[in-house]
């Protein structure tokens, strides 16, 4: 599979979490301090879930765009180097 191809899935991948995500607004969310249900407890731990899982993927495309364009620069200066030799 491309590195294209693995940066379109996993955007697409983040993108699907935050729709998720905003399902539930902050003000949806009840404060730490007020009991929860069992139910509200699992939603609350999803949600967190999500957006960790999401943060990493995100890091993932972040590293990855680092060395795609460490990638370009190194090709662009050998390029450089075998014009100013011919």
């Amino acid at each position: 599979m491309s590195s294209s191809r693995n940066a379109s899935d996993f955007s697409r991948i983040g993108l699907s979490a935050l729709e998720g995500a905003n399902a539930i607004g902050a003000n949806d969310l009840i404060p730490l301090d007020q009991p929860m249900s069992e139910e509200q407890l699992r939603q609350r731990a999803k949600l967190i879930g999500t957006i960790l899982e999401m943060r990493k993927r995100v890091q993932t495309l972040r590293d990855r765009a680092d060395a795609l364009n460490g990638a370009l620069e190194s090709f662009r200066d050998r390029q450089d180097q075998i014009q100013r030799r011919a």
